[in-house]
């Protein structure tokens, strides 16, 4: 089984075990989001091009932000952010103010009750 394939059928079970009815917040919020990332500054006949998403949560004792995320869409009690087709995440783990890993994945669920920050166009310093 293709992990598209794998990842595919986690979403389908998360899916299948959601309650009908959809946190109007929380739909407000990813509509929000959705049209804060979309490039205002192209002309109408140009391709506009989404800016990316980016989200700062806590894990344990460690801080991990996530870039380069394309959609971002909302589950209960879970975000879901996802990058451009044939593109991937960069996650960096951060513990003690230090930088202790870093990740590339295509696809990350998050707990909303962890996040920190959603960011839209983060720029990375590295210190």
């Amino acid at each position: 089984m293709s992990q598209e394939a794998n990842t595919n059928t986690i979403f389908d079970k998360i899916k299948e075990g959601l309650p009908e009815k959809k946190d109007p917040v929380l739909e407000e919020l990813e509509s929000a989001i959705n049209e804060l990332q979309l490039d205002e500054d192209k002309k109408d006949g140009d391709k506009k091009e989404d800016k990316k998403i980016g989200i700062e949560f806590e894990c344990g004792d460690c801080c991990k932000k996530v870039i380069n995320g394309s959609k971002l869409f909302f589950i209960p009690g879970f975000v879901v952010l996802v990058p451009a087709h044939g593109d991937c995440l960069f996650m960096k783990v951060f513990s003690g103010g230090k930088l202790v890993d870093k990740q590339i994945m295509r696809k990350i669920i998050i707990p909303v009750d962890r996040i920190c920050a959603i960011e839209i166009e983060p720029v990375q310093i590295d210190p």
